[in-house]
């Protein structure tokens, strides 16, 4: 008879091959939102829902997945419950990106391009449902709003009802405003 032991390594491998065999991706615990800081630089946005996140990444959402280039990779030093905020961008006026490392991080984007910011596990558990944006999207919002994604369509709120209310929509508990 196998020990505990083997029976859960045997249940953990057969679990991460369904998952890479039918290419699921990981379950949405959270939202990823973009918003300007005053000075006008990107921020990248989470609110976890419930769970974590361990990081984000930007990408461009022109590329297939297979051959995906990063424009934008950070690690939270711990993981990642609640809001934050964070600079996208790597330049002189970005204010501080309080417990966020970037691995890797641009210093612009190209006009006219889509990107793609999502929220990650290390362990691939859960995730934050990414919102696409342009560099064109960004130059309209203000500060103290947030785009986001949620049932495929793009919101643009204040950051306020954003960290009061997104979670609650999520869960289908979407009002008529």
């Amino acid at each position: 008879m196998p020990s505990a032991r083997a029976t859960l390594l045997t249940a953990a491998a057969a679990g991460t091959a369904a998952l890479l065999l039918t290419g699921c991706s990981p379950a949405p615990a959270g939202l990823a939102g973009v918003s300007v800081a005053e000075d006008g630089t990107p921020l990248g946005v989470l609110l976890m829902c419930h769970d974590h996140v361990d990081g984000a990444m930007l990408y461009p959402d022109d590329v297939p997945k297979e051959s995906r280039e990063v424009t934008g990779d950070w690690r939270h030093d711990g993981p990642v419950t609640g809001f934050t905020s964070w600079p996208l961008l790597q330049t002189a006026g970005a204010p501080a990106a309080e417990r966020w490392t970037p691995q890797t991080q641009a210093d612009r984007l190209e006009k006219g391009r889509g990107y793609r910011l999502a929220g990650w596990t290390e362990d691939g558990s859960w995730s934050a449902v990414p919102v696409r944006f342009t560099p064109e999207d960004l130059a309209r919002l203000k500060p103290g709003q947030v785009r986001y994604t949620l049932d495929d369509e793009t919101l643009t709120s204040s950051l306020d009802d954003f960290r009061d209310r997104a979670c609650d929509e999520a869960a289908g508990g979407r009002e008529e405003h």
